[in-house]
């Protein structure tokens, strides 16, 4: 080996020399640097899935919102319709008691009415006999006594008085 011009022993000390640095090179560098490379692989993977697990949980969030909000239009639907139904039913009792209300003032302005036309018949019944005395007397006083004048008189008031003005 000495015609090409290589020493073995120091051929020897190189092999030495590089397995020492190889072996020192694996011990302390290579196997910590694979080390640190397989758990930042893992943590890389560990994101990787949580990520994949975040998007399908918001996938699902997302569709379970779509049927909480269908559910919430169909329930404001519901409760808008049965207030719809109410206001009808309450406008129906209120037109119902301002018809009853309306036909209980009809009738009591009748009753009035009816009150005030006897109140008038009265009136002019009293009125009435009133004037038949006072024409009795003024045409009487000369024609017949004052005692003959007084009967004809109280019995021509209760003929009078027990006649109905129509």
């Amino acid at each position: 080996m000495e015609k090409l011009g290589i020493e073995p022993t120091l051929l020897l000390a190189q092999i030495i020399n590089f397995l020492v640095i190889a072996v020192v090179l694996t011990k302390f560098l290579y196997k910590p640097i694979l080390t640190i490379l397989e758990k930042r692989k893992k943590e890389i993977e560990e994101g990787v899935r949580l990520t994949a697990k975040a998007r399908e949980d918001e996938v699902k969030l997302e569709e379970k919102r779509e049927r909480m909000l269908g559910i919430a239009r169909k329930e404001a639907q519901e409760i808008l319709e049965e207030a719809r139904k109410q206001a009808k039913v309450e406008e129906r009792d209120s037109i119902a008691a301002a018809h009853k209300e309306a036909e209980d003032i009809q009738q009591k302005g009748k009753e009035d009415i009816a009150l005030a036309r006897e109140e008038m018949e009265k009136g002019v019944r009293d009125s009435a006999v009133v004037l038949a005395v006072a024409m009795a007397k003024r045409l009487l006083t000369g024609v017949i006594s004052p005692s003959d004048q007084h009967r004809l008189i109280a019995r021509h008031m209760k003929e009078i008085g027990s006649m109905k003005v129509s």
